[in-house]
């Protein structure tokens, strides 16, 4: 991993033979960001209250490379709390931001310097699992970086599925798909 323009105070920690790390998770939703920690204690940093109440379950490995690529992110939350549940049922999630940083915690349970980014991208995908028989909820929530739109063209397309999201009812496309012709402009 690059240093990231790390302070020192984070790389010393990162350094040292005994450390308490963690991890900020922000979810950013049109009503309100959510701030997450996998501490066992609430966490103040940069004005905001990441909350401690095991919500913050865990995160997939996020790989890195030096090649200009799409990177992805799955963190998992606890759904037996259904404010979460119901924070994804009535948002718009399809790319929000979300950011994971990594912090050091202090004697006293303050975060050391700056926390470092180590993900920041787009939500993409929340899941959610239920299992009655268990007792348990959990919502899996997937990101990829901005890259994810690197190879995309821009502009509309044509198509009937694509006229549906802007213009739900309008049939101007219903058969595009099997009208095909090739047409060749300037030539007879």
């Amino acid at each position: 991993m690059a240093d990231r323009s790390a302070t020192a105070a984070w790389i010393a920690q990162a350094e040292a033979s005994a450390n308490r790390p963690v991890h900020l998770l922000e979810l950013v939703f049109d009503s309100e960001t959510t701030y997450l920690t996998d501490a066992d204690r609430a966490i103040t940093w940069g004005s905001n209250t990441y909350q401690a109440m095991g919500h913050f379950l865990a995160f997939s490995d996020i790989e890195e490379s030096s090649e200009v690529e799409v990177t992805s992110m799955t963190g998992t939350l606890s759904g037996v709390d259904q404010a979460y549940v119901a924070l994804f049922l009535s948002e718009t999630y399809l790319d929000r931001p979300v950011n994971l940083y990594k912090a050091f915690l202090d004697a006293g349970m303050g975060v050391v310097s700056d926390p470092l980014l180590i993900f920041s991208g787009r939500l993409n995908q929340p899941v959610i699992n239920e299992n009655p028989d268990e007792g348990s909820c959990t919502i899996a929530i997937s990101a990829t970086s901005h890259w994810v739109d690197f190879e995309r063209r821009p502009g509309r397309h044509t198509n009937h599925a694509e006229q549906q999201v802007w213009f739900p009812g309008d049939l101007g496309f219903e058969f595009s798909s099997e009208v095909v012709k090739e047409i060749r402009w300037g030539r007879t």
